[in-house]
Formats: C-alpha cells, sequence, structure tokens
C-alpha cells in the first residue's frame, strides 16, 4: 500500500512538472496554425476582402477573476482578416495588450550615494492572441457583426528599473498561459461617404472571453521585507468582458 501511494505521489509530481511544458507546446503549435491559417488566407486574397483595424482595448474581469481583481485593464489591440471568397465570412487574428495595475516607487541606486534615487515600476499584463471567426454582410454603410474567438491569455507581471535611455533592466516576476475561448459582436460605420479602394470604418465591438485557471500577481502582491522578496500569488479562472473602439480599413 505504501508503495501504490509513492508511486501515485510521483506521478502527481510529474503531471504537476510537466504542465509549463504542455502550456508553451500548445500555445506554439496554436501560434503555428494561426500563421498558417492567415498565410494560406493571405496567399490567396488578391482578389478578395482584407480588414486590418486598430483599437483602444478596456479589459473587464468577470466572475473569480473579479474577485481578486478590482480594476480594469487598458490598452490596445489590432485585428487582421480576410474575407473567403464572396461569403459573408471572415477569418484571421485578433491581439491586444493591458495593463491591469502599476506601481511605482523610490530606490537609492548606490548605498554610497543615497541622495540619487531612481523609479522602480511593477506592471501588471494581459497579452490576448485569438483566432478569429467573423459573419458580416459584404456591403452597407452599416455593417453589424457577429465573432467567434478561440486562443489564449498570457498573464505577466514584471518590475522594470529606467536609469537613462541606454540603461535599463527588467524582469518578469510572474508569468502564466492559459486557454481562451468566447465570442462577441459589434458594428462597423463607414466614415467615408464615396470609397473606391480604401473604405474606412468606425468600430466598435463587446466580446465575452472565457479563461482557464492561471496563476497571477496584482498590485500590493510583492512584500519586501527584512531584504527579502515575497509573492502572494493569486489563482483562478480569467474570465473578461472587453470593450474595443477604433478604427478598420477595408481593402
Amino acid at each position: 500500500m505504501k508503495r501504490d501511494k509513492r508511486m501515485r505521489d510521483a506521478h502527481t509530481n510529474q503531471r504537476t512538472k510537466s504542465l509549463p511544458g504542455i502550456r508553451c507546446l500548445a500555445a506554439r503549435l496554436l501560434l503555428a496554425a494561426l500563421g498558417c491559417a492567415a498565410f494560406g488566407q493571405a496567399t490567396s486574397a488578391c482578389a478578395q476582402e482584407i480588414q486590418i483595424g486598430f483599437d483602444f482595448l478596456t479589459v473587464v474581469p468577470r466572475g473569480q477573476f473579479k474577485d481578486n481583481i478590482k480594476n480594469n485593464g487598458y490598452g490596445a489591440s489590432g485585428q487582421f482578416l480576410v474575407r473567403v471568397k464572396q461569403s459573408p465570412i471572415l477569418v484571421g487574428i485578433d491581439m491586444g495588450g493591458v495593463v491591469y495595475g502599476s506601481e511605482t516607487r523610490k530606490e537609492t541606486l548606490l548605498p554610497s550615494v543615497p541622495e540619487v534615487r531612481i523609479d522602480v515600476t511593477t506592471g501588471n499584463n494581459i497579452f490576448l492572441t485569438h483566432f478569429l471567426v467573423r459573419a458580416e454582410p459584404r456591403h452597407g454603410a452599416v455593417r453589424p457583426y457577429v465573432d467567434g474567438l478561440i486562443g489564449f491569455k498570457y498573464l505577466f507581471t514584471s518590475t522594470s528599473i529606467n536609469i537613462d535611455s541606454e540603461n535599463n533592466a527588467s524582469e518578469t516576476n510572474l508569468s502564466d498561459l492559459t486557454f481562451s475561448y468566447g465570442f462577441g459582436g459589434g458594428v462597423q460605420v463607414r466614415l467615408n461617404p464615396n470609397p473606391k479602394r480604401l473604405e474606412v470604418l468606425l468600430d466598435g465591438k463587446v466580446r465575452y472571453l472565457r479563461g482557464a485557471r492561471a496563476e497571477y500577481l496584482r498590485e500590493g502582491s510583492i512584500r519586501r521585507e527584512n531584504g527579502a522578496v515575497f509573492f502572494d500569488v493569486l489563482r483562478s479562472r480569467t474570465d473578461v468582458v472587453t470593450a474595443q473602439v477604433g478604427i478598420a480599413f477595408r481593402f
């Protein structure tokens, strides 16, 4: 019985240690698939519609994630989409990044020169990458659409010092990669009334993105006591609602 228990414990430890490797492998496979899909679409898109968009991005935590993270994240995002022949379907990639918390403190650069102090900044970030499928009408000055997304969220906290433009350093304190999927909708409104080859569109959308469990930090999670550093690591699902407003270009 004791031998069986030791074998089970060893197997559990081995599975736990292998999780980061599995996540990294999954991320690489997903990126490879996204790259192949985008390349395949781009090479056959000479006579097809292409959309490129840039947005201001707001991420609002939901569920367990909201219980731990009280403030929203703010950043930017971009999309690249190709219409599938003459259908209402577009496929592509959506990528974005936000900061959901930041702290800056003053530290002495050299003990012998205590009057010279530098800024030490710690930022909490989320990077989102999703394969995107969109259903949208081909024509019209106002075009509503629906989106389906699958990809991942990369949560990381890093600390940096900036002495001058040439001398700075940074270190990632904690990072985790987690599976993400969801759906959403939006509307595009044409801004140039008589487009010939290029349409400029005001683009607004809202999405709900489910996220698997991950480890992360928030403001105040890093504690310094008697010269030692301690991390109060949080664990939960990473569900969010995103709101995006920006400009899209249709070729």
